[in-house]
């Protein structure tokens, strides 16, 4: 199995409300609160997740990377937005639009 190549395109500040973490797969749900949208960011390992509670509001330094679609990662996203029909329709209209998969890392956290 090939692994994409995801570039660093920036690291950015956002505030963050937790929604969900989970320590062991070393990763966070939340919501963007300056556009009330939902994210979800694999973790640093230098994030301590412990102490990462849910609903708390977070300053959060997140760095943004992007990749092309490949046949491999096409295939994987179409077989996780499988009985989901809203995110059968994103990944059409990402498709269609030209945008790029992107990923979020977060690597600090402060309150």
């Amino acid at each position: 199995m090939s692994k994409s190549n995801w570039t660093l395109v920036q690291t950015i500040q956002k505030r963050i409300r937790v929604t969900r973490v989970d320590s062991a797969k070393h990763h966070v749900d939340a919501v963007d609160l300056d556009g009330n949208i939902p994210i979800c960011l694999d973790a640093d390992v230098k994030v301590d997740l412990g102490k990462v509670k849910r609903a708390k509001i977070y300053q959060a330094t997140v760095s943004v990377y992007e990749t092309e679609f490949t046949a491999e990662l096409e295939q994987q996203v179409l077989e996780s937005a499988l009985g989901d029909p809203q995110r059968y329709k994103a990944l059409q209209a990402m498709k269609a639009s030209g945008s790029k998969p992107t990923k979020y890392e977060l690597i600090a956290l402060r309150h």
